[in-house]
């Protein structure tokens, strides 16, 4: 019995290690490489509401790289010309930038408000 349940836990353990394996959180390397694009696949989506004329920074949350590919939960913070907003949002992205996808889980009351003005939503399904 207490063999079935040490071989059933050496089971468990390995599966959870290669779960965490296959789930690839990024390395500080990749982690920065990822906030570099996502700020970049950001800014393209809120530039269609309004130009970043300023400083942008990004704060990741959640980072995972798996076969090339970028997982990533963020919030970004921009200078427009009338002032600072912010995004959150997941954005998955290959390891060049390409093929992103971005979807807006949260936003700042302005850029609420810049969004009703444009007419323009941001992706957030």
């Amino acid at each position: 019995m207490i063999k079935q349940a040490l071989i059933a836990a050496t089971a468990v353990l390995a599966m959870t290690a290669a779960a965490t394996a296959y789930a690839g959180s990024c390395s500080d390397d990749q982690e920065s490489t990822a906030g570099m694009l996502a700020a970049s696949v950001a800014k393209t989506a809120v530039s269609k509401v309004m130009a970043v004329t300023g400083k942008q920074m990004v704060n990741i949350e959640n980072c995972d790289f798996h076969g090339g590919a970028y997982n990533v939960d963020f919030k970004y913070n921009f200078l427009a010309a009338d002032g600072l907003y912010w995004v959150e949002a997941s954005a998955k992205f290959n390891g060049d930038g390409s093929g992103a996808t971005i979807k807006v889980t949260g936003k700042s009351p302005n850029m609420a408000a810049a969004e009703a003005k444009s007419g323009v939503k941001l992706a957030s399904n």
